[in-house]
């Protein structure tokens, strides 16, 4: 700790990273920042920048102390300035707590205070706070400062609810550009010769870490929609990619504008392609950034599946803008109501701009990946305890993003749509620039559909884990009866699920008299209950339109009734529900691989290509980890046997006017007939579409060439890996930049393996593309243990470049691949040395995967060749 003498001392302090993980604090409730004014001169030849701050805040009762927060920050000059005077203040860091506190040598009154800091911080290599990206032999300067990372750009008060107003400006090389969230309202010489001043317009009242700046020679392509002006910005040479995504915006900012009764709040937005990105994307205000192929494509070379990520995430971002830019949670233990609405409002724009992409199919899909994550005895609530950054980036999960969208969607089918949009617009009109909680949304929603709201909503969202619903029916006289019982479902059979209940509504379908469908539905509150749902029948399915947050299990009659009539009585979303359910049944060790087999046997030739891309790509899964050699041969006929059909109906050539399901459709199952099926024609055939690719003799469908360099790769030899590496290295388009450079990763050699990691730990595979990398290694059961080598071997240099927020997480989710014990007890005892903080839960998930993998492989033999030699007869 070392104190200021006089106005002009400097105090000299470097908060630098520590190893140890650190503690969060709340700051003190006495100080409330009204508004920032940032100045900031980037050094990209010391990695460095400098930075002015002058924050205006109020203090609600008499102190010498302010605390604020600050990391990786060299403080120069502080000053306190109140009541017409200006005291010097020292500095005292807290490395635990990530904090500072400016200490003044006179009591400062409660009122108007000014405090100002003159300091020096790093563009560091780690993808957050003020950072450095490269591109083009040149060098940018981005931020990304979600959760926690503020603090690292400049000293703040980096708390959700600590809104203020910004008024940020850059000193920059003069042939560099700038954006930040407010629109450039001056741009003057100097200070000093080759360099240039912008400066933004205030921003509205927002929290720190939506503050954005990105320093470089960013180009952009404009539009606009209702007044708003739109553009897509991005590196010089990529500028032209960006069409479809400002057309893509465009469609949904007006969407929105008629969706909610506030319109867009900001002056502009900018979406800007960054070269190198942790997360997907960031809703900064007004200012989205991006990974660059999630918004830059070319509409015709791109597969469906790419399309529709650039829209979806597009509309995701934008959401945000009244989901967590204009009401935002009071602390990141409701952060849902950002990740969670925002995915739940993303698929409805997207179902109005592209009908023919099947978003309510993703959405059934999504809410499969929740359930799959609840039914781990280490999942957490919706809404949890989090108070340092390592635990609150813990939180940014399948389980804060889809099980919050779909306990939304499933609220939203109970109220009706449209008492669920009056309670979101009253929700957002009454909290706008403000901060809410869980309780104050479903508040609003209970107000404006006058159902139980609450009670729903907090069984889901307070406690973890998902219910199983165990449904019986019986006829009595001409009415069907059925009985249905809740516990919480678990992989692991053996444990207990306590006193856990939950409140949710329940429907059920069932055929009527004349061919007819009824449907009933009820809230379901108690451990077991009986009611009458229709006139009696032969089956009865228990989540009807495929928006109940929960599993189902039926007796084995009646599954085997609900797979002879699930492709022509039930929709394609439950379908997709009754695959899930049933292939978790499997885990857990109620079911076995046979039942599911035979229920993908019916469901392997449907023609809607989402419920055949679950089939085949759990198809592929049973492939990989539970059939041993001695039965491969008889399993890779069954799948020639199902799906050849299906492949020869497709062909590998769409007809022009096909519809893009039916696209998704053929590569998934072209795919799975040469992986899992072992089809030498396939194989080859994608091998001739690759190459002819390569050779620029064929322009084939993007969503078939992906299919087709996949398979090629996974088959392929050291003359097809130059020639796609030589394809990543010259080609600047990051779509197919990541179509090859993923494709690396599918080798089978030894010495193909270890050039693709040896590439990995190059420069020249950026930050973000390392641990994409890694995880396709680790998916490719020829590379896992080489790949997992290698990760042990050079674990300082990941430690050094990868990120806490997504990178050295998600490899150590990764491990999951592994399916046997001594790979599990080698990766547990490696990580029980080398902790990663924000990897804890992450950790705890893989470890209980491998073991549901385990005892999944121990006792599926008999079941599976019983039902291979069935089918063979």
């Amino acid at each position: 700790m070392t104190h200021s003498r006089g106005v002009g001392a400097l105090v000299l302090i470097l908060l630098a990273l520590v190893a140890n993980p650190v503690f969060g604090q709340r700051l003190p409730s006495t100080v409330v920042p009204e508004h920032y004014d940032l100045h900031f001169t980037p050094d990209f030849a010391t990695h460095t920048f400098g930075g002015e701050a002058t924050i205006r805040v109020r203090l609600t009762e008499p102190s010498e102390r302010i605390t604020l927060h600050a990391v990786e920050i060299e403080f120069q000059e502080v000053a306190i300035s109140a009541g017409g005077k200006t005291l010097p203040a020292a500095v005292a860091l807290n490395a635990e707590s990530e904090t500072a506190t400016l200490t003044v040598p006179t009591r400062l009154e409660a009122g108007p205070v000014a405090i100002h800091i003159r300091f020096r911080g790093i563009l560091n290599d780690k993808l957050r706070g003020f950072y450095l990206s490269r591109a083009n032999n040149r060098k940018y300067a981005v931020t990304q400062l979600e959760a926690t990372d503020a603090r690292r750009a400049f000293p703040s008060f980096d708390e959700p609810a600590l809104k203020a107003t910004f008024d940020v400006a850059l000193t920059l090389d003069q042939r560099d550009t700038a954006i930040s969230n407010g629109r450039i309202i001056s741009d003057t010489p100097g200070p000093g010769a080759g360099k240039h001043t912008l400066k933004f317009s205030t921003s509205p009242k927002m929290s720190t870490y939506l503050v954005a700046m990105a320093v470089g020679d960013f180009e952009c392509i404009s539009g606009g929609a209702d007044g708003i002006p739109i553009r897509v910005c991005a590196t010089p040479d990529k500028k032209h990619l960006g069409r479809f995504a400002l057309e893509a915006a465009e469609f949904t900012l007006s969407f929105y504008n008629k969706y909610f009764t506030i319109k867009y709040p900001f002056e502009k937005l900018d979406l800007v392609a960054v070269p190198d990105f942790a997360a997907g994307a960031m809703e900064n205000t007004a200012a989205i950034f991006y990974r660059e192929r999630l918004l830059l494509v070319d509409e015709t070379k791109v597969s469906v599946d790419a399309k529709r990520s650039v829209a979806s995430v597009l509309a995701h971002e934008i959401a945000h803008h009244w989901f967590g830019d204009l009401v935002t949670m009071k602390w990141w233990d409701d952060i849902w109501l950002n990740e969670g609405f925002a995915t739940w409002m993303e698929n409805k724009p997207v179902r109005d701009l592209k009908p023919t992409w099947g978003a309510d199919l993703i959405e059934a899909t999504d809410t499969q990946r929740a359930l799959n994550l609840d039914a781990l005895q280490s999942t957490r609530p919706i809404r949890v305890k989090a108070d340092t950054p390592d635990q609150i980036s813990e939180l940014f999960d399948a389980i804060t993003y889809e099980k919050g969208a779909a306990v939304l969607r499933m609220v939203e089918s109970t109220v009706g749509p449209d008492a669920f949009r009056t309670g979101i617009n009253n929700y957002l009109e009454k909290y706008s620039y403000g901060n809410a909680s869980a309780e104050d949304f479903w508040a609003e929603i209970a107000a404006a559909s006058g159902a139980p709201v609450s009670r729903i909503m907090a069984s889901f969202v307070d406690q973890s884990g998902s219910p199983l619903v165990n449904v019986r029916s019986e006829c009595k006289g001409e009415r069907l009866m059925v009985t249905a019982t809740q516990e919480r479902f678990s992989l692991d059979a053996r444990a207990t699920s306590g006193n856990q209940a939950w409140q949710f509504p329940v429907c059920t379908k069932s055929p009527g008299p004349n061919g007819r469908i009824e449907q009933s539905c009820r809230v379901f509150s108690q451990p077991v209950d009986t009611w009458p749902a229709g006139s009696c029948s032969s089956w009865v399915y228990a989540n009807a339109g495929g928006m109940g947050v929960y599993r189902t299990a039926y007796e084995s009659d009646m599954l085997r009734r609900l797979a002879q009539v699930a492709d022509s009585s039930l929709l394609p979303v439950e379908r997709i529900s009754l695959l899930g359910d049933e292939w978790a049944l499997v885990r857990q060790g109620r079911d076995t691989v046979a039942d599911y087999l035979s229920l993908a046997e019916r469901l392997a030739r449907d023609r809607v290509g989402q419920v055949a891309r679950m089939v085949t790509g759990r198809l592929d899964e049973i492939s990989e980890y539970f059939v041993k050699p001695e039965l491969r041969p008889a399993y890779e006929a069954w799948i020639r046997q199902l799906l050849q059909p299906v492949a020869q109906e497709l062909g590998w050539h769409p007809p022009a006017n096909e519809l893009e399901d039916q696209r998704e459709r053929r590569a998934s199952v072209l795919y799975t007939l040469g992986w899992a099926g072992g089809d030498a024609a396939t194989v080859q055939m994608a091998r001739d579409i690759t190459n002819q690719y390569l050779d620029g003799k064929a322009t084939p469908d993007p969503t078939v060439l992906s299919t087709a360099i996949q398979l090629a790769a996974t088959h392929g030899d050291s003359e097809l890996y130059d020639r796609m590496l030589a394809r990543v290295r010259s080609n600047p388009d990051p779509t197919e930049q990541q179509r090859f450079r993923n494709a690396l990763g599918r080798f089978g050699s030894p010495e193909l393996i270890r050039r693709t990691l040896d590439l990995v730990y190059s420069e020249e595979v950026k930050s973000q593309d390392k641990t994409t990398l890694l995880t396709i290694l680790m998916a490719n059961p020829s590379a896992r243990v080489m790949t997992w080598q290698t990760i042990k071997d050079r674990w300082a240099d990941l430690e050094a470049r990868l990120g806490v927020f997504q990178g050295l997480p998600d490899v150590i989710e990764a491990t999951a691949a592994f399916c046997d014990s001594a790979a599990r007890d080698d990766v547990q005892r490696f990580l029980a040395i080398r902790k990663v903080p924000s990897a804890e839960r992450a950790q705890r998930q893989s470890l209980e995967r491998m073991n549901s993998c385990i005892a999944l492989r121990e006792r599926s033999d008999a079941s599976l060749s019983m039902f291979l030699k069935s089918a063979a007869q």
